[in-house]
């Protein structure tokens, strides 16, 4: 076996595990309702919506003149 061969061994286990397992594993994680991964989510999810709200509001003089 070489690097190469080794390599892709890892990646193939890699990926199958994220296609498989991940998915269920965070829905585990987010389900209860004290998780510290469950507050840190709403928080990136909170900080998301407000980043592209502010963005948008700066933008809103494009979308009321251009639009019309």
């Amino acid at each position: 076996m070489d690097k190469g061969e080794v390599k892709k061994i890892v990646n193939d286990e890699i990926h199958k595990y994220v296609k498989d397992s991940l998915d269920a594993e965070v829905k585990k994680m987010i389900s209860k309702s004290n998780s510290p991964s469950r507050s840190e989510i709403i928080t990136i999810i909170k900080d998301a919506m407000e980043a592209v709200y502010k963005v948008l509001w700066q933008k809103r003089s494009f979308w009321k003149t251009d639009i019309r």
